[in-house]
C-alpha cells in the first residue's frame, strides 16, 4: 500500500497547557494504570456521573454510532482503538460507546501535569505517555497487562487535538507498534461532523452534529522470531487506518452536500 504524506499539525493549532505545574518524575516508579478492585469501586460514582453527562451530550450533539457490529470484537479480546482527535468530547464518547467494557485512554504528558485535571483524567481511566524516547517502553508493560485482562486501550495517533478539524494529520506509530508487540487488533473509529443550519443559516460552529463510524479490525503481523519490528507492515496498518478515516469523512461530507 502506497503511503500518503499527511500534514503535520500546525503549531498555532496545538492547544498549549499553561499551568501544567505538577511535573511527573518518571525516574521514580510510576503506576500508569490501576487495576485494583478498590480503585474502580472508589472511582465508579465519578465515572457514572461522567457517563450520565456524556449521555446527555449525545442529545446536544445529535451523536450516533454507525457500524456498531464492528464493536463485537471488543467482547472477545483486548483491543487497541484509534480515532481522530477533533473535539473535546471525542474521548468521552469513545468511553461512552465502549461502556461497560473498560477503555483506558492515552494522554500526552503535559495535559496530565495540570493540577486537578490529572485527578479527573485518572478517575476516567486515562494515563500519560511520557515524553522522550523512553516513553514508549514505559507504557508497554501496563498496556500489555490491560489487554491480557480483556480491557481496551485508546490511542489518538495524530497526537494533538485540532478542534473541529476533519483533516487527518500524520499518524504517530505508537498504537500500531503496541498492537504488534501484544498481538492485539486495532479497531479504528472516526468522528465525522456537520455544521447545523436553521432556516438555511449556519449555527455557531461549536454546536456541530457528531457521528462516530466504527471500522473493521486491523490485525498486526505475527511476531518475528528474530525479535525485529516489521516496520513496513506496521506502516501499512497505520496507512490503512488513516486512509479509511479520510475516505469515511469524505463519503459522509459527500452525502451531506
Amino acid at each position: 500500500m502506497e503511503e500518503t504524506i499527511r500534514p503535520e499539525i500546525p503549531e498555532e493549532k496545538i492547544f498549549e497547557v499553561k499551568n501544567n505545574t505538577k511535573k511527573i518524575d518518571f525516574s521514580r516508579p510510576y503506576r500508569f494504570i490501576y487495576f485494583d478492585w478498590w480503585f474502580h469501586l472508589l472511582t465508579m460514582p465519578f465515572f457514572l456521573l461522567c457517563y450520565t453527562a456524556a449521555f446527555l451530550a449525545t442529545f446536544y450533539f445529535g451523536f450516533r454510532v454507525r457500524n456498531r457490529k464492528n464493536l463485537r470484537i471488543l467482547k472477545k479480546r483486548g483491543c487497541i482503538t484509534v480515532s481522530n482527535h477533533c473535539h473535546y468530547f471525542d474521548t468521552v464518547f469513545a468511553n461512552f460507546v465502549v461502556f461497560p467494557r473498560r477503555l483506558y485512554v492515552t494522554v500526552v504528558q503535559r495535559n496530565y501535569e495540570v493540577p486537578i485535571v490529572r485527578r479527573i483524567l485518572r478517575f476516567l481511566k486515562a494515563f500519560p505517555i511520557p515524553g522522550g524516547p523512553v516513553g514508549f517502553k514505559m507504557i508497554t508493560e501496563p498496556i500489555g497487562e490491560a489487554l491480557r485482562r480483556g480491557y481496551h486501550v485508546h490511542f489518538l495517533p495524530e497526537g494533538e487535538l485540532v478542534h473541529l478539524s476533519q483533516t487527518i494529520h500524520r499518524f504517530r506509530p505508537g498504537a500500531f507498534f503496541q498492537s504488534y508487540l501484544h498481538q492485539a487488533p486495532v479497531l479504528p473509529m472516526v468522528y465525522v461532523m456537520k455544521r447545523r443550519k436553521l432556516f438555511g443559516k449556519e449555527l455557531p460552529p461549536n454546536w456541530v452534529k457528531m457521528e462516530m463510524v466504527v471500522g473493521e479490525p486491523i490485525y498486526p503481523p505475527p511476531l518475528s522470531p528474530e525479535g525485529s519490528f516489521p516496520r513496513e507492515a506496521l506502516k501499512e496498518m497505520s496507512e490503512k487506518a488513516a486512509s479509511w478515516m479520510e475516505k469515511t469523512i469524505s463519503d459522509f461530507q459527500g452525502t451531506e452536500n
